[in-house]
């Protein structure tokens, strides 16, 4: 009698943990997509949330603080990443990234792979090689898809990351300005189109404009924290965002300008920042 009852309760756990099983993964497809603009300090970090746990993560800000950052929004069971993208490589945007290594396995690693000489960003290559990501160059044109295949959902056609930039053959390349080599892309989701600008100036923006690569979004994220050599009328007229996001932090170098915050004013774009608001998050 013990051992028949031993052997339902078994048959009952097991029953409960499949049902369980399936629930959670159920669960899983049906989340929402969401964008997060983390606040790191003076530096840039965009993470994209996709059902199935499905992470993107574009740039890592200046710091360490990225890991606890990661923390809050990525579920305690999943450690992988499955692409991160470093647009440039400035130190407020890829220091963060040596944490990250340190913490998380990125499967997949994208970057424009242009030449620059600074020891943070020789420890960066360094980590990443160690990391054993599969590694590619970004180039104008690419689209990387955002859905795992398992995901059922009717709108995942819409899921797409298209890189405008930088141009082809950049990889290994010199340049007087690392931010002609910076990535741009447009971020597509079902409900919100995302221009990312990483720190995109001027001069690669009027080349994007010139190449009728710029479309309507709902989002701009700012370029450049807002400097003043960056978010130019033109692109604003080429991209009509309603809504603009200004990765920012306590800052020695007048990010944001008053001339660029006048000019989304004068576009009608409301303007978010995340030193006044901490994360901002889109869903």
């Amino acid at each position: 009698m013990t051992l028949y009852l031993n052997r339902k309760i078994i048959v009952g756990v097991l029953a409960f943990l499949i049902v369980l099983v399936f629930w959670f993964v159920l669960e899983k497809e049906k989340q929402e997509a969401q964008v997060v603009f983390l606040d790191v300090g003076q530096g840039d970090s965009q993470l994209v949330l996709l059902p199935g746990d499905v992470q993107i993560l574009i740039d890592a800000g200046p710091s360490a603080k990225i890991a606890a950052k990661l923390g809050q929004y990525l579920p305690f069971y999943d450690k992988d990443i499955e692409l991160a993208i470093l647009t440039h490589p400035h130190a407020d945007h890829l220091r963060g990234f040596i944490s990250v290594f340190k913490n998380y396995r990125v499967k997949s690693f994208m970057l424009s792979g242009a030449n620059y000489d600074s020891r943070v960003y020789a420890d960066f290559m360094a980590a990443l090689e160690a990391e054993g990501s599969r590694v590619y160059a970004a180039q104008a044109g690419d689209t990387v898809s955002l859905v795992e295949r398992r995901v059922a959902d009717k709108n995942v056609q819409h899921r797409m990351l298209h890189i405008l930039a930088p141009t082809r053959g950049v990889w290994a390349k010199d340049f007087k300005e690392i931010h002609e080599a910076n990535i741009v892309s447009q971020l597509n989701l079902a409900n919100k189109k995302f221009l990312l600008m990483g720190d995109a100036e001027a001069e690669l923006e009027s080349a994007l404009i010139v190449s009728n690569a710029i479309k309507d979004v709902d989002v701009l994220k700012v370029g450049h924290h807002g400097s003043k050599t960056s978010t130019s009328a033109k692109l604003l007229q080429a991209a009509r965002p309603e809504e603009a996001i200004i990765q920012v932090g306590n800052n020695s170098y007048g990010h944001p300008y008053t001339a660029v915050l006048e000019r989304l004013a004068e576009f009608g774009v409301k303007i978010f920042r995340n030193d006044q608001l901490g994360d901002v998050i889109y869903r």
